[in-house]
C-alpha cells in the first residue's frame, strides 16, 4: 500500500469552503494527521492530508481534483508519495 501527501490550495478561499474541503476529505478516507513511531499523533499544517491506499499516484491526483473541484473551481493540488515522513514542530494531539 503507497502512502501520500496531498496539499490543496483554494484560488478564493473562504472560510466556509475550506470546511467543506475538510469534510469532502475526511468523508474520502484521507486523514489531517500522521502518527509517529512511538504511537504519538500529531496535526498536519493547514490544508494538507495523508492518505494510504492501492491508487497510484495519476488517479489519485485526479479524484483529490475532482472532489475539490466540486467545491472551488480550479484548485491547487499537489500530491506526493512518501515512504518516509519526518516533520518539526507538529502540534501533538490526543484522540481519545
Amino acid at each position: 500500500m503507497a502512502s501520500y501527501t496531498i496539499r490543496i490550495e483554494l484560488r478564493e478561499a473562504t472560510a466556509n469552503t475550506l470546511i467543506e474541503v475538510l469534510y469532502t476529505m475526511l468523508e474520502n478516507g484521507f486523514s489531517r494527521s500522521v502518527v509517529c513511531e512511538k504511537g504519538r499523533t500529531f496535526a498536519l499544517p493547514a490544508n494538507e492530508y495523508v492518505y494510504a491506499g492501492t491508487e497510484n499516484i495519476r488517479s489519485l491526483t485526479d479524484r483529490v481534483a475532482t472532489l475539490v473541484n466540486a467545491i472551488s473551481k480550479d484548485p491547487l493540488v499537489l500530491v506526493t508519495q512518501s515512504s518516509e515522513r519526518c516533520w518539526s514542530g507538529l502540534r501533538g494531539v490526543d484522540l481519545t
